[in-house]
């Protein structure tokens, strides 16, 4: 079964190295040029040894639907903006490229733009399908992306590979994250 599933991923910015090198070079009385090479050994150890990811921090362009943002939600270390359905949804007619492929039916998207042009936000609301795009910013650590790849790389949802192969791809120190293929 191929089904056709939207997941896209941006790179806005990164910040974060320097400050984490510095920090991690306190415990290890060492020069910060010298603690890549420490962060390479700590990385993948958990119980606080490779906290130092938590000061490295992305900020990512994210479109999915809106079912895969629900499980997004669960990854609390973060900060999320979007294009809240309270402001845009009323602001023009829906179109199919609203939607995952094949998330919405013709009549189904005739009916909510029907409610648009009535100006029924809460029955709009009631009636929007788990498969509209949501596109948000996404300020996360590299700690959460560690997560977010261990725990959802073999999820049901194809999404979280498309995610995880994505942003390892464009993060600046991908090998401070889980590579995809140790975890197939």
């Amino acid at each position: 079964m191929n089904q056709e599933y939207i997941m896209k991923v941006e790179l806005i910015e990164e910040a974060g190295f320097h400050a984490a090198m510095a920090g991690m070079s306190l415990s290890y009385n060492q020069p910060v040029e010298k603690m890549p090479d420490v962060a390479l050994k700590l990385h993948k150890k958990d119980g606080g040894h490779n906290k130092f990811l938590e000061s490295m921090v992305v900020w990512l362009m994210v479109t999915a639907p809106r079912y895969w943002w629900q499980q997004a939600d669960t990854y609390r270390m973060s900060t999320k903006q979007s294009g809240s359905t309270m402001h845009t949804i009323m602001k023009r007619p829906l179109e199919m490229g609203d939607f995952e492929p094949d998330g919405i039916t013709v009549e189904h998207l005739n009916s909510l733009n029907a409610l648009i042009e009535k100006n029924d936000f809460f029955t709009l609301k009631k009636h929007l399908p788990e498969s509209i795009l949501q596109k948000r910013e996404w300020m996360v650590s590299y700690k959460t992306l560690r997560n977010i790849i261990l725990q959802r790389l073999s999820h049901k949802l194809p999404h979280w590979q498309s995610f995880a192969k994505q942003v390892i791809e464009f993060v600046h120190y991908p090998q401070y994250l889980p590579s995809i293929s140790d975890n197939n």
